[in-house]
C-alpha cells in the first residue's frame, strides 16, 4: 500500500509540475531602469538586453516604497504598507496572524519555495520566514526540490546595492566589484549621465560611473542564472521575472518619494509553453501600471492558486484578469533616524507627492542621514548646501524644506525638476489625486499618521492594524484632516492650536507639527511639555528649543533617551541631532546614551539595544559638536 501511495503522490506532482508554471524571480536591489533595454545608451547590459527580447517589458512598473524593506513587505504580504503597518524602515511591527507570506499558498498548493537569501520583511509575525519557504538561506535553490514538484524560486542580487554604488569606500568597491570587470566594460567616467540636480564635478561622474559598473556585473550575473535554467532543462517550464526592489541607491533616488526612487524596471518572460498565460507576445512593451503589491497575487494567480482576500494587490498575468486600477500609490516614512510620513500616487505618467510634514528637505536622506554621510558624492552636496552654493535646480531637493503637495509630469520631466502643482492648467488633476489618496487612506485605515511611540505602546502585543480596526484606537477620520494642514499657511493656526485639546494623541502630535511648521507663536505648545503621549511632548520640546531655546524643553528632550519606549527615545535624539549647537548642554548626556544603547551597527553592541534611529542620531550629532 505504501509503495501504491508512494506512486501516486509522485504521479501527482509529475501531473500538477506538467500544468503549472516555474517561477523564477531575479531580483536586484536600488537601480532605476537603467539598462540597454530600457533605452540607455550608457549602460552596458547585453544580457539582460536579450532577455528583454524575450519578455514583455513593463515602463510602469512602481515599488511601494523608495526604501528595501518596506517594499519587501508589500511584495511578500500583497499588501500597501501603510495598513498594514509596515511602513517604517525596519520597525518590525506586528502583523495579523492570517497575513501570511504569499509563497506560503503556493506550498499549501504543492509548490517547493526557496529564496537566496534576503528577508528583511520589516515585520514581526513568529514563524513568518518558516511558513513561507521550504529553504531561506544563501544556497537555497529549485534544485533541492523534490523530484517532480513544481518551484518558485527567488535569488537576490546584492552588488548593485547603495553601499556598493554611492556610500562605502571606492577602494572597497574596486575591490569588491569594479574588479570583476575587464577593462573594456568598466564605465568611463567622463561619459557619465549626470542627473542635472548633481554638481558636474569629478566625484559625482566618478559616483555615476561606479553605479553603472555595479549594473554592468549584474548582467552578468543574470545570464549565469539562466543558464543555470537552461543546463536543468527547466527553460520552457519556467517563467521568468526581473526587477528591481526599487530606484536607484543614489542622491535623488533611494528613500525619495520622487519617479526616480520609485520607478523599477520589470521584465517577464513566458516561455512557449505557457504562452497562454501571457497577456501579449515576448518582445513586446506594456504599459500597464503595476505595483508591488500586485506580485505575489500575480505568482498565485500563475499558479492556479485562489488569491487571499485580504491583499491588496490584483493579477496582471494569467487569464481572467480585471481591468487594471488608474492610479498606483505608496508610502516613504521613517527611514532608520530620518523622520517624516509621505504619500506618493501615480497615474503612469503624473507623479504627486504629499508630503505631511513639510519640514525636512524633499530628499533629506542625502542631507541629514548617518548612513548616507559616508558617501563621497553626498559629502559633496553637504557641503555645497553648508556653503550656500546649491543652485536653484538641487534646492529643489536639498532646500531647508518641501512643499506639501508636489506634481510632476514624469513624460516630460523624468527627473521631477518642476512641480506643477500650483499650475491652474493641473489643478483638477491636483484635487482628483489627493482626493483618490483621502479615498485609500481612509477606506484601507493607513497607519503611518500614528506615530511610532504611541502605535507601540497601544500594540501591547497585538498588531495595530487590530486594534486600529477591532478596538477602534484610531479614529483616522479625525487625524487626517489636522495633518492635512500642516504647511498649508497660518490661516489654519486656530484649527490648529484648538486641536492640541483632542482627547487622540495622534490628532494633538500632527496640530503640533502644524504649528511647528508655522515656526512662531508658539505659546499654545509650551503646556504639551507635560502630555501623556511622548511623541507630542517630544514635537513641542524641539520647537520650544529650536525658536525660544527653552532649558526645560531641552531638559525633556535629554530625559526622553533613557526611555524604554525605543521609537520615542529614537524621536528624542533626532531632535537632539537636528538641534545642532542648541543640543551642546546635552552633550554628555548624549553620550554616555550613545554608550549604552546601540543596536551595534558600528560593531558594539550595547546592553539596551534599539533600532538604528538612536545610534545614528547620536552619533552624527556628537560628531557635529565635538568630532568624536
Amino acid at each position: 500500500m505504501r509503495s501504491i501511495f508512494l506512486i501516486l503522490l509522485a504521479f501527482s506532482f509529475h501531473s500538477l509540475a506538467a500544468d503549472r508554471p516555474n517561477i523564477l524571480w531575479l531580483t536586484c536591489e536600488d537601480m532605476s531602469p537603467d539598462l540597454g533595454c530600457y533605452g540607455d545608451t550608457y549602460a552596458k547590459t547585453p544580457h539582460i538586453d536579450q532577455l528583454a527580447s524575450r519578455s514583455i517589458r513593463y515602463t510602469r512598473a512602481f515599488a511601494e516604497s523608495p526604501m528595501c524593506a518596506p517594499s519587501r513587505s508589500a511584495l511578500i504580504t500583497g499588501m500597501h504598507t501603510g495598513p498594514l503597518g509596515t511602513s517604517q524602515m525596519r520597525s518590525e511591527h506586528p502583523i495579523p496572524t492570517a497575513y501570511r507570506g504569499f509563497p506560503s499558498w503556493l506550498r499549501d498548493a504543492g509548490y517547493y519555495t526557496s529564496n537566496n537569501v534576503k528577508t528583511d520583511y520589516n515585520l514581526l509575525a513568529p514563524g513568518f520566514v518558516q511558513t513561507a519557504w521550504d529553504e531561506s538561506s544563501k544556497t537555497a535553490h529549485w534544485r533541492k526540490r523534490p523530484a517532480g514538484k513544481p518551484f518558485f524560486s527567488i535569488f537576490n542580487y546584492t552588488d548593485t546595492h547603495q553601499s556598493m554604488t554611492s556610500r562605502d569606500d571606492y577602494a572597497d568597491f574596486v575591490k569588491r566589484v569594479q574588479s570583476r570587470l575587464s577593462p573594456g566594460d568598466i564605465s568611463d567616467p567622463a561619459k557619465a549621465p549626470l542627473p542635472p540636480y548633481y554638481p558636474d564635478t569629478p566625484t559625482a561622474r566618478r559616483t555615476v560611473a561606479r553605479y553603472y559598473d555595479c549594473i554592468r556585473t549584474l548582467d552578468v550575473w543574470v545570464k549565469e542564472k539562466l543558464a543555470e535554467l537552461e543546463a536543468d532543462g527547466l527553460a520552457q517550464d519556467t517563467i521568468v521575472f526581473f526587477y528591481s526592489d526599487h530606484g536607484a541607491g543614489m542622491p535623488g533616488g533611494k528613500a525619495a518619494a520622487f519617479h526616480r526612487g520609485l520607478h523599477v524596471p520589470l521584465l517577464v518572460h513566458f516561455p512557449e509553453k505557457f504562452r497562454h498565460l501571457a497577456p501579449a507576445a515576448n518582445g513586446t512593451v506594456s504599459d500597464r501600471l503595476v505595483s508591488f503589491v500586485d506580485f505575489g497575487p500575480t505568482v498565485l494567480h500563475l499558479a492556479g492558486v485562489k488569491v487571499p482576500a485580504h491583499m491588496h494587490g490584483r493579477p496582471f498575468l494569467g487569464n481572467d484578469l480585471a481591468e487594471p486600477d488608474h492610479f498606483v500609490h505608496g508610502t516613504r516614512d521613517r527611514m532608520d533616524e530620518t523622520l517624516e510620513t509621505t504619500r506618493w500616487i501615480s497615474d503612469g505618467r503624473f507623479h504627486l507627492v504629499r508630503s505631511f510634514d513639510t519640514r525636512p528637505p524633499a530628499d533629506q536622506q542625502t542631507l541629514l542621514s548617518c548612513y548616507n554621510s559616508n558617501g563621497e558624492l553626498c559629502r559633496e552636496i553637504r557641503a555645497l548646501k553648508a556653503a550656500g552654493s546649491l543652485n536653484s535646480v538641487q534646492k529643489h531637493l536639498w532646500g531647508d524644506s518641501r512643499p506639501p503637495v508636489m506634481l510632476f509630469d514624469t513624460q516630460n520631466d523624468p527627473w521631477c525638476l518642476r512641480d506643477l502643482s500650483a499650475d491652474a492648467g493641473h489643478s483638477e488633476r491636483v484635487d482628483e489625486m489627493l482626493a483618490e489618496l483621502d479615498t485609500i487612506m481612509l477606506r484601507d485605515l493607513d497607519l503611518g499618521l500614528w506615530p511610532e511611540s504611541e502605535r507601540v505602546a497601544a500594540e501591547n502585543g497585538h498588531s495595530a492594524h487590530l486594534r486600529a480596526h477591532r478596538d477602534k484606537l484610531y479614529p483616522l477620520d479625525r487625524i487626517l484632516p489636522i495633518a492635512k494642514l500642516v504647511g498649508h499657511g497660518p490661516q489654519h493656526r486656530r484649527t490648529l492650536t484648538a486641536a492640541l485639546a483632542d482627547t487622540d494623541a495622534s490628532v494633538r502630535y500632527w496640530a503640533a507639527v502644524g504649528l511647528a511648521a508655522l515656526g512662531d507663536d508658539l505659546k499654545p505648545l509650551r503646556p504639551l511639555l507635560k502630555d501623556s503621549a511622548a511623541s507630542v511632548r517630544i514635537i513641542a520640546a524641539e520647537t520650544l528649543v529650536r525658536f525660544e531655546s527653552d532649558p526645560a524643553a531641552l531638559d525633556l528632550l535629554a530625559a526622553e533617551l533613557d526611555s524604554r519606549n525605543e521609537f520615542a527615545a529614537t524621536r528624542a535624539a533626532r531632535a537632539l541631532e537636528l538641534l545642532g549647537e542648541k543640543a551642546r548642554p546635552k552633550l554628555e548626556i548624549m553620550r554616555d546614551a550613545l554608550k549604552r544603547r546601540t543596536s551595534g551597527f558600528f560593531g558594539k553592541e550595547g546592553p539596551a539595544p534599539v533600532n538604528y534611529g538612536l545610534e545614528f542620531s547620536l552619533t552624527m550629532a556628537l560628531k557635529a559638536l565635538d568630532g568624536r
